[in-house]
């Protein structure tokens, strides 16, 4: 089973190729709390389901205990984007972890997040780490992602996507390689690439 390394992730792929099942799995064998910005509304076993009904403190005494949330947000993106604005600040404010007890923020279709709300989830990617805060970003339109997730992510699980070459190139992404290894290990395999080597899975 493939562990999620120091630092944060960005998780690309073409839609049902296993993201989220993947990444939700891998994340169940951790031992530390994970909250899930669920924008696509999927249903997570294992995890304990969050809304904005749900009082912030709660979610923290669970996160403190290790738990996995899937946090559900409204439908509507502007508010969406008040809700993850809000989780994000309030666990600067008041997580109180650090390096060594850490909690995963992860944010689905993060392309689709603007302005103040991509403010804050950039804020995880350059200030996270202190905070005990690390970062995992999935997006299905890699091109899209903002360039400061992507140039402070430490770690990158590529499923099969659409080639982008030139995108993938600026950032020294070996997408052709890449993209060959998963061709050859079929559906739902993977790749990571820490922008030293790559490692190809089959599906989890």
């Amino acid at each position: 089973m493939y562990n999620l390394e120091l630092g944060h992730t960005t998780v690309i792929g073409r839609t049902q190729e296993g993201k989220t099942y993947t990444i939700n799995k891998i994340l169940k064998n951790e031992n530390n709390g994970v909250i899930f910005f669920n924008t696509q509304l999927e249903d997570l076993k294992g995890y304990i389901k969050a809304d904005k009904m749900t009082p912030f403190s709660q979610i923290l005494n669970l996160l403190k205990k290790g738990q996995k949330i899937n946090y559900f947000p409204d439908s509507r993106m502007e508010i969406q984007s008040q809700e993850i604005k809000f989780l994000i600040e309030k666990l600067f404010e008041y997580g109180k972890f650090d390096r060594n007890n850490f909690v995963y923020f992860v944010v689905d279709e993060v392309h689709l997040f603007k302005e103040k709300a991509l403010s804050a989830v950039e804020r995880i990617s350059t200030g996270g780490m202190r905070f005990g805060i690390r970062g995992v970003f999935l997006s299905q339109r890699p091109a899209n992602i903002s360039n400061t997730l992507m140039t402070q992510s430490n770690n990158m699980i590529i499923f099969f996507c659409n080639m982008e070459s030139q995108y993938f190139k600026s950032y020294s992404i070996p997408i052709e390689d890449i993209l060959s290894l998963i061709k050859f290990n079929g559906k739902y395999s993977f790749c990571t690439y820490d922008f030293k080597k790559i490692k190809d899975y089959k599906a989890i």
